[in-house]
C-alpha cells in the first residue's frame, strides 16, 4: 500500500497502549463505508478500525480541557476530526463497540493527532454501536 507524505498523521504521544508508534494514515477501504482504518506506517500489522462518533451518537461531546486540545493546535472540539476506535468481535459483528472514553482528535490543518481521555465518566470504553444508533433513531 502506497501512502504519500501528505496523508501521514503525526501522533507525538502515540495512541494509548501503543506509545511507540507515532505515524499513522487514515485509510478508506470502501468509499461508501462509514468505517476507516487508522494504519500505522511504522508497523504494517498495527491498524485500528475507527468511525466518527457523530454517526451513531449525535450528542456525544467528550469532556476535554481546552489546554489539552491546544497541544494539537485546536481550541474547540469542532475544530478537529474526531474518531473513536471500534472493536469488532469475530463471532458477531453486531456486538461491535466503540471506545467513547478515549476519542482521537486530529487537527485537519497540521495533521497532528492525539488520543484523549474524556473527563465525562459516563462515557464507556465499550459503547455498543448498533444499540446506540438504534436509540438515536427512535
Amino acid at each position: 500500500m502506497q501512502i504519500s507524505e501528505k496523508q501521514i498523521l503525526s501522533f507525538p504521544e502515540g495512541l494509548l497502549g501503543f506509545e511507540d508508534y507515532k505515524k499513522f494514515a487514515l485509510i478508506e477501504e470502501e468509499e461508501e463505508s462509514v468505517f476507516k482504518w487508522l494504519q500505522s506506517v511504522e508497523e504494517v500489522d498495527l491498524a485500528f478500525v475507527v468511525i466518527p462518533p457523530s454517526l451513531f451518537k449525535k450528542e456525544y461531546k467528550p469532556l476535554i480541557p481546552e489546554q489539552e486540545l491546544q497541544g494539537i493546535g485546536i481550541t474547540d472540539l469542532e475544530d478537529g476530526l474526531m474518531l473513536v476506535i471500534v472493536t469488532v468481535p469475530g463471532e458477531d459483528p453486531a456486538l461491535m463497540t466503540a471506545n467513547m472514553q478515549g476519542p482521537i482528535l486530529i487537527n485537519k490543518e497540521t495533521l497532528l493527532g492525539k488520543q484523549f481521555i474524556s473527563r465525562n465518566e459516563s462515557h464507556s470504553v465499550r459503547e455498543k454501536i448498533l444499540a446506540s444508533a438504534a436509540v438515536e433513531m427512535d
